[in-house]
């Protein structure tokens, strides 16, 4: 319901696990996968022949943070210039506790260069489900809380950094942060 069906949007989520994603991409209905790329770490979703052919179908960008932050960047504003929608995990990687990590400010780059449509995501359970170095889901409960729509310049003005793109990337922390305060 926070997704706006006639402007373009970008997700931010925690990371958790492998499956968050796949919990995302289930509550979108085809008219917005369609017009939907995803943020992926070229060290699994790259990785291999099959992956690689994989990732291609699933409109994965490749995402490489620390060796090629740049062009991980340039992807994601190729996609937001095309007026498609993105899902950018800003952490930057899975978390190694469950918790929420600081976001990178790559998300503020993007957003401060691109105000569109921005929606908090908190995933809840899918590190149960699928936890750090397993392979295969096991049942476990998940949610998938999507937060009001914000406009990508409203964060500017609302939090604390020294430049406009870590205000944006640490207001959306805080936005998925009061998201996961809600969570039972």
């Amino acid at each position: 319901e926070h997704l706006p069906e006639d402007r373009q949007w970008v997700i931010t989520p925690n990371h958790v696990s492998y499956l968050d994603s796949f919990a995302i991409a289930a509550l979108l209905d085809w008219n917005q996968l369609r017009k939907t790329y995803w943020a992926g770490w070229t060290g699994v979703a790259f990785a291999n022949p099959v992956m690689r052919f994989l990732s291609r179908l699933g409109k994965i960008l490749p995402v490489e943070p620390i060796r090629a932050a740049r062009s991980s960047l340039a992807f994601g504003a190729v996609i937001l210039k095309d007026k498609k929608n993105l899902v950018w995990f800003p952490e930057g990687e899975l978390s190694g506790s469950g918790e929420l990590q600081d976001f990178k400010p790559g998300i503020g780059m993007l957003l401060e260069h691109f105000p569109v449509c921005v929606v908090p995501v908190f995933v809840h359970g899918t590190r149960e489900a699928l936890p750090p170095g397993k392979f295969l889901p096991r049942p476990h409960a998940v949610r998938v809380i999507f937060g009001r729509p914000l406009d990508s310049r409203e964060p500017k003005r609302e939090s604390h950094g020294e430049k406009p793109h870590e205000k944006i990337a640490n207001a959306l922390h805080n936005s998925v942060a009061e998201l996961g305060r809600h969570v039972s």
